[in-house]
């Protein structure tokens, strides 16, 4: 047995109004922002698996089978599905942020727990104990920032920028060109309060007004959504990505990153710990956010998929929880998924896709539609053009 998955929408105000309604196929009445759709079983938006019988939450599907929906190893693992998928529509930046190790959500969660800060509370860093590295795939021409730039060029950009208010700053960075005065310089940005700040920024927005590059032109959106945050100048010190359809990005535990335009896939560790450094409203730990980031500067690798057979193409990531691919076919074209694929979500990004089983069972899937299939499904093939993204376990076929 296969489901056809009914999946929670997360309105998140810097979500798109148009991304996700159009790919799933819906009018969004309320002109609400609309933006993630969660594919999984966090317990922040369990999916709910559709038959013949009704809806039934795939949190309660899990409890009633691990082994049979899991398989016995994951269960044994993981106790749960280890990880959490998601359509990502960012119609405005969303915030800089970061994402801790295993050890460090442990520690954190508990530290919380013992003080009875509650997990909706405005001022709670960890919501679980797990940690969340990633992987973004973009759907449409996407927009990054990830990882601090290589430190040479950090100084060169500010130098260049010839900001007054910051002179001495930039100047003292330029004589520690190491992690201890990428973490200084960082945290005399992130401190900036007051006319200093206002300053900086001041500064910084009349220089881009009057240079003409991608790093400029998103200084200038970011102050449009947030003209009194200093951390409008993270293009100049994070690594600024465009990335086409089918590019992706890995992001392991410490790496500054914020996700700012367009529409992509994400899967992760099944979490939802986030600690951010600016371009937003939320809750910021500046003490919290140093412990976790990694201020190594250097060049992010873009990911594409590996092809094995035409058909089945692996995005590879050192990932213990999950693993991306793409199944594109063709007209005429099939995928066979059986036991030995373990326990997987489909995404139908392009086209309509049908599953068969050898019973002679149909499940049809049309773009935007996601299929939950659990390790004891016996062998179904798919058929159709279409081009499928698929969450699974490392190893998979």
């Amino acid at each position: 047995m296969i489901y056809k998955m009914k999946n929670v929408i997360q309105d998140y105000a810097w979500g798109s109004l148009t991304a996700i309604p159009e790919l799933l196929g819906y009018t969004n009445d309320e002109n609400k922002p609309q933006a993630e759709v969660w594919m999984g079983s966090h317990n922040r938006g369990v999916s709910k698996l559709v038959n013949n019988n009704g809806e039934i939450p795939l949190t309660s599907l899990i409890s009633e089978d691990k082994n049979g929906v899991l398989s016995e190893e994951i269960a044994s693992r993981f106790g749960d599905l280890p990880f959490l998928f998601k359509v990502l529509a960012a119609g405005s930046p969303l915030s800089i942020q970061v994402h801790p190790e295993k050890k460090q959500a442990e520690i954190g969660f508990a530290r919380e727990n013992e003080k009875s800060i509650p997990l909706d509370a405005y001022n709670r860093n960890y919501k679980d104990d797990n940690h969340k590295p990633e992987i973004i795939c973009a759907l449409t021409p996407f927009w990054a920032m990830r990882g601090f730039r290589k430190i040479d060029n950090i100084i060169e950009h500010f130098q260049n920028a010839e900001l007054p208010s910051f002179k001495r700053e930039i100047d003292k960075f330029s004589k520690m060109r190491n992690s201890d005065g990428l973490k200084i310089f960082f945290t005399n940005i992130m401190s900036l309060e007051g006319e200093a700040k206002q300053t900086f920024i001041e500064e910084l927005v009349e220089v881009a007004k009057n240079r003409d590059s991608d790093i400029y032109d998103w200084v200038l959106r970011l102050n449009e959504k947030y003209p009194e945050d200093a951390a409008i100048a993270a293009p100049l010190y994070l690594n600024l990505l465009k990335l086409n359809p089918g590019e992706a990005l890995f992001l392991s535990a410490g790496e500054l990153h914020a996700y700012i335009d367009g529409m992509g896939l994400e899967l992760m560790a099944n979490s939802d710990n986030v600690l951010r450094g600016g371009l937003t409203p939320k809750y910021i730990d500046r003490e919290e956010l140093k412990s976790i980031l990694n201020f190594s500067g250097g060049d992010p690798q873009i990911l594409t998929a590996e092809s094995f057979d035409g058909i089945l193409a692996k995005y590879s990531t050192p990932s213990d929880e999950f693993e991306l691919s793409r199944i594109e076919l063709k007209k005429n074209g099939t995928f066979v998924i059986s036991k030995e694929n373990i326990v997987q979500i489909l995404f139908v990004a392009q086209g309509t896709a049908q599953f068969t089983s050898e019973k002679g069972d149909i499940l049809s899937a049309d773009k935007g539609e996601s299929v939950f299939v659990p390790f004891e499904s016996g062998k179904w093939t798919i058929s159709g053009n279409t081009i499928l993204y698929r969450a699974s376990m490392p190893g998979d076929r």
